[in-house]
């Protein structure tokens, strides 16, 4: 169910206030880090498992690391960034918990974003037996199905509070019964209690 016009791209250049301090988490080849330094005057850092991935975004002049998400942020201090942004990984992470509470530990805002599985066109595919995700001989890695209510589950375990929710569908913004219109979720999380403004 992975889309390739990366329409949560726009928005999330939309959430991230100008000049601030973000980290992108399994930014691929950089496109959304290059918008932010450019669109937003953002001081942007990324970390990317991919060698590949990560000599194109050296290539565009962003600063990026290789790493595995998965083993933690140790690198970065407590708040170090104002947001920490995880577009498109969530349903590839083995563990999205320690992921998770890591975003909240080094950014004051955690913007996440995923194909919502409950979508409707995405429970007709599973109604008519065509399964819910990649088919066996795609090559593609292992993916979870995370539908909206799902997600907002998650987060109040982890103790997070969600400040703005952004749903989007073919022709733009969701605003009526998004857990069956929303093709995407674009979420923004603080701690519960924190009131900074994003």
């Amino acid at each position: 169910m992975r889309h390739t016009g990366r329409q949560d791209l726009d928005t999330i250049v939309g959430l991230v206030p100008a000049g601030t301090r973000v980290l992108d988490l399994g930014c691929g080849d950089g496109a959304l880090l290059a918008r932010l330094v450019a669109e937003q005057q953002a001081t942007a850092r990324g970390v990317e498992i991919s060698e590949e991935n990560v000599c194109a975004c050296i290539a565009r002049g962003l600063s990026v690391r290789h790493g595995n998400i998965e083993e933690g942020l140790a690198d970065y201090s407590d708040g170090s960034f104002d947001v920490v942004i995880l577009s498109q990984t969530l349903a590839y992470l083995n563990d999205p918990v320690p992921v998770t509470n890591e975003m909240l530990r080094v950014g004051r805002h955690a913007v996440i974003t995923f194909d919502n599985a409950g979508f409707w066109r995405a429970r007709w595919r599973a109604l008519c037996g065509a399964g819910a995700g990649s088919t066996l001989v795609s090559g593609e890695p292992r993916v979870r199905s995370i539908t909206l209510d799902q997600f907002c589950a998650f987060a109040r375990q982890q103790g997070a509070r969600i400040k703005q929710s952004v749903f989007l569908g073919r022709r733009g913004t969701v605003r009526w019964w998004p857990a069956w219109r929303a093709r995407t979720a674009v979420f923004v999380l603080t701690r519960s209690g924190e009131e900074q403004q994003a």
